[in-house]
């Protein structure tokens, strides 16, 4: 009971989440029965620290923080229903509907932020990288989330399958840039379009 205790100190009240277009039953307080997968969908939304504490711990008290993660992500813990839970799986749907290529959706990068912050309030895709850069003439995607937080990612598909890597993030600081992206855009890029 201290541990749960402690996890939920550690946590805090992390994220609120609107609970559109659920449609799904949560099975046991947990997306995956597979510990790394459920562990790599939690870390999308812990902090340095807490990953760092996840680590140290042994596998039952790995399922239990988990457990936890998401029991204090419940906006309405008075319901029968995780509302957060059953929104994060909806967008994993989502992601692996529309993002999957060579892995499942979810574990992209764009299946990362969508699962993460949800739909895009503004999406820019924009069909080539201008002149003299890194990879030339590759589509680029810009998606804006400018409605509870002002947050930007660009997006590029360095071998042209599809596959969108994050070059440059603003706003949401556990995620990185790539330290030389703008030498992948090109020197024409507008960057008012990330504004």
């Amino acid at each position: 009971m201290k541990r749960i205790l402690l996890i939920i100190v550690l946590f805090g009240i992390y994220l609120g989440v609107s609970a559109d277009h659920i449609t799904l039953p949560q099975k046991d307080g947990h997306v995956f029965s597979n510990l790394h997968d459920e562990y790599k969908l939690v870390s999308y939304f812990l902090n340095t620290n807490q990953k760092q504490y996840y680590k140290k711990l042994d596998t039952e008290n790995k399922w239990e923080f988990l457990f936890a993660f998401w029991k204090i992500q419940d906006p309405n813990p008075e319901t029968e229903d995780n509302e957060f839970l059953l929104e994060i799986i909806t967008r994993i749907k989502y992601s692996n509907r529309h993002f999957s290529h060579f892995k499942k959706g979810w574990k992209t990068d764009m299946g990362k932020i969508y699962i993460k912050h949800g739909e895009p309030f503004e999406i820019l895709e924009l069909t080539n990288t201008g002149s003299y850069t890194k990879l030339t003439q590759r589509e680029y995607q810009i998606w804006k989330y400018r409605i509870s937080s002002f947050l930007t990612f660009l997006f590029i598909d360095p071998q042209q399958h599809r596959d969108f890597r994050l070059i440059f993030r603003d706003g949401d600081e556990q995620e990185g840039s790539w330290r030389e992206w703008r030498d992948y855009l090109g020197t024409d890029f507008d960057a008012k379009l990330l504004q």
